[in-house]
């Protein structure tokens, strides 16, 4: 080789020089490693863990509330009210358990006007819109004064999505909005 070609060569650096990363710490001092409990205290903190995921959300559905299979319901009850107005709440209803709470009554005088013969729990679905009792089908109970109501209720059967009938009234019976903290 030339004295030209030489100086086209790097210089010579010691071995392992330059290859070292900037962020790794320097040899000799070695973190302490983290271990993973190991036997019954491994055991203990799965089983705590696992029983207070579980513990969290028994019982219920992701709503938190029991309207859950009610929401399976919709497609019937958009075809009782044939696709008019939008939807303005959903509610089960165990009938057996209705009190003699405002609201209850209000539920049970509606539900006592059904001609056909009711399950335990039923579905009520609300319409809000403009509706007569020829534009809903299966019409039950008697016409809201001046014939049009505000409000059109489906009622349907769960957990097999039936329609037992619909209600054209003024007001809703009991309230159908549900207030969701943390939403």
């Amino acid at each position: 080789m030339t004295a030209s070609a030489l100086d086209l060569l790097p210089a010579a650096t010691p071995a392992g020089a330059g290859r070292e990363d900037p962020g790794r710490r320097p040899r000799g001092r070695r973190r302490p490693r983290r271990r993973w409990p190991q036997g019954p205290l491994a055991l203990a903190v799965i089983a705590v863990t696992a029983a207070g995921t579980l513990g969290c959300g028994a019982g219920r559905n992701i709503l938190g509330t029991n309207t859950g299979p009610c929401f399976l319901a919709l497609p019937v009850a958009r075809r009782a009210v044939e696709g008019r107005g939008s939807l303005a709440g959903v509610r089960m209803i165990d009938i057996p358990k209705l009190t003699s709470a405002p609201d209850d009554r209000a539920v049970r005088a509606l539900l006592d006007l059904m001609t056909v013969p009711l399950p335990r729990d039923v579905c009520l679905v609300a319409y809000t819109g403009n509706f007569t009792l020829g534009q809903v089908e299966q019409p039950s109970g008697l016409p809201p004064p001046g014939g049009a109501g505000r409000y059109a209720i489906a009622v349907v059967t769960t957990p097999k999505s039936v329609l037992l009938g619909t209600f054209v009234v003024r007001r809703l019976p009991l309230n159908f909005a549900r207030a969701h903290v943390g939403f």
